[in-house]
């Protein structure tokens, strides 16, 4: 096996070099990329998926070229061709953000010379006869143009700004994820009025039919409900005591109501974020409760918090194999990135707003996966980052009961001071997300991991959890045990950006599952 082309490139960028280094690398990857642009056009005669995959990578490589002459240019307006040091740093950051790319775009080309595929056209014989290796190569490739997509939604402000010039002014071109992302921030800095409109339009007018229809089943929580044709998952959120339909305090609340189910009304479906687009919303008067209406990607059997999966299936007894756990982890960290960067916070991450669905279903030739798919829901206070938030979050309503290990034991323990709380930052998403990923480290409800800790002192919830993090690495690596310490020892007034966010979590777990991918599958109670 020879060495990658990209190793020496890689080594620049890692060792801090700026400049003309790093601006080869965005030449080299732009040059690469168009090689193997050339490679998918010729797939695409026999291969819906690499015409597909064709329009998403030739989007990721004109969002290189953009990012490429927007430094090009602004070093050419230095007479001495030297960048400023705010943008050379600036460059710098965003080479090494984007390294991991760069490296799988060279280490693809070189799979394709290697093969010897690199021609303007590919005879229908030959597909056939390589379609298994074509086939792997393309699912590898949707993988990590995915990922590039969700990177890109944490570049700096500066850089962010000018993407939208490699889609030419068509929305259409831009990858799900980063349409997705940028609706939400719209949707969020919309005027009032606008807003208003958007609020009226997710109201599902009639509900009587489908509020008789809830109110017979009863329990929408474990399957699908079938409205018509279509699948519907109910997301929830109850009324507090004293707020009575018809008064100004209920109004205020069906308000807000409608404005969470406009702002997840702007995700699409095809992003591949574990967040699920709200159809409607309505009052369900026989329960109490607001109904937001979601559709399951696929037909769904049931459904299942990732709570009761591991309360079912805990170590060392365990069924679920571990790089499928370290998956889920890596996705629901990637949803809480994807609503951080769009300006919204979930505020109740907890392992019961985790949601499995299982399929009743297959397409041809698929096997049913070990390990169902999981999206983060459970949204019942998620906000603009902007919102006022000062009397949410933690607090309780005084005549709401739950057990303490259903959220309160997941909040940043700055949350946990009442009404002196103060306002909710996404420092304590990621706290509360570390302790998700706690648990689903150990594999083990909360409750067993952190038995010792005194209910009735929860300034000493944090410290009690974190004590538990070194006997982590035993079962998932030292890599999974230092992000979720990271996660946990957040102080309050940490300001968590973007780019640490990727660098301390986002990267190291994508990184684990990369390197459990390609080993031998280990025995799930390891």
């Amino acid at each position: 096996m020879g060495k990658s082309p990209t190793t020496d490139s890689r080594l620049k960028i890692k060792t801090g070099l700026k400049g003309i280094y790093i601006m080869e690398v965005f030449t080299t990857v732009i040059t690469s990329g168009g090689l193997i642009l050339r490679f998918l056009d010729a797939c695409s005669a026999y291969s819906d998926e690499a015409k597909s995959l064709k329009t998403r990578f030739d989007w990721d490589i004109r969002v290189l070229q953009v990012l490429s002459d927007y430094f090009a240019q602004r070093g050419a307006v230095k007479a001495s061709q030297q960048l400023a040091p705010e943008d050379a740093a600036l460059l710098e950051q965003t080479a090494i953000y984007l390294d991991g790319f760069v490296g799988k775009v060279q280490k693809t080309l070189w799979k394709i010379e290697r093969k010897g595929w690199l021609h303007d056209s590919i005879r229908h014989a030959a597909w056939i006869a390589r379609r298994s290796d074509l086939k792997e190569m393309e699912k590898e490739m949707f993988e990590w143009t995915r990922r590039f997509d969700v990177r890109l939604l944490g570049l700096p402000k500066e850089l962010r700004n000018i993407i939208p010039a490699a889609s030419a002014g068509d929305e259409a071109r831009l990858p799900a994820v980063v349409r997705s992302n940028n609706r939400l921030k719209e949707f969020l800095y919309l005027a009032s009025n606008a807003k208003q409109t958007r609020v009226r339009d997710m109201l599902l007018e009639d509900s009587v039919e489908l509020a008789s229809l809830v109110t017979r089943r009863g329990d929408v929580s474990l399957q699908p409900l079938q409205y018509g044709t279509e699948q519907i998952i109910f997301a929830s959120r109850r009324v507090p005591p004293g707020r009575i339909p018809g008064t100004p305090n209920f109004h205020s609340m069906a308000y807000e109501m409608g404005e969470l189910a406009a702002a997840l009304n702007c995700l699409d479906p095809a992003a591949d974020i574990r967040l699920l687009k709200v159809e409607f919303y309505f009052y369900h008067a026989d329960s109490n409760q607001f109904l937001f209406a979601q559709k399951p990607p696929y037909p769904t059997m049931s459904m299942m918090t990732l709570e009761a999966m591991i309360s079912g299936d805990p170590f060392p007894e365990v069924d679920s194999p571990l790089d499928d756990r370290l998956k889920l982890a890596h996705k629901i960290a990637e949803a809480v990135f994807f609503l951080h960067t769009a300006g919204f916070l979930h505020k109740n991450i907890t392992s019961s707003s985790v949601v499995a669905l299982r399929r009743s279903t297959l397409p041809h030739g698929e096997v049913m996966p070990d390990f169902d798919d999981t999206y983060l829901m459970g949204f019942d206070l998620i906000r603009g980052s902007e919102a006022l938030t000062t009397k949410e979050g933690a607090i309780k309503e005084n005549t709401e009961v739950r057990s303490v290990w259903d959220f309160d034991v997941f909040q940043h323990p700055e949350r946990l001071q009442g009404k002196s709380s103060p306002r909710y930052i996404r420092t304590y998403d990621i706290y509360s997300l570390g302790v998700v990923l706690l648990e689903v480290g150990f594999w083990e409800p909360l409750r067993e991991i952190a038995r010792d800790i005194t209910l009735a002192d929860p300034s000493g919830w944090a410290n009690e959890l974190s004590e538990t993090v070194p006997l982590l690495g035993a079962r998932t690596g030292e890599r999974y045990q230092d992000l979720v310490a990271w996660c946990l020892n957040l102080k309050g007034d940490h300001i968590v950006t973007d780019a640490e966010f990727l660098q301390e979590v986002l990267d190291p777990l994508e990184e684990i599952v990369n390197a459990l991918s390609h080993e031998p599958r280990l025995d799930a109670r390891k």
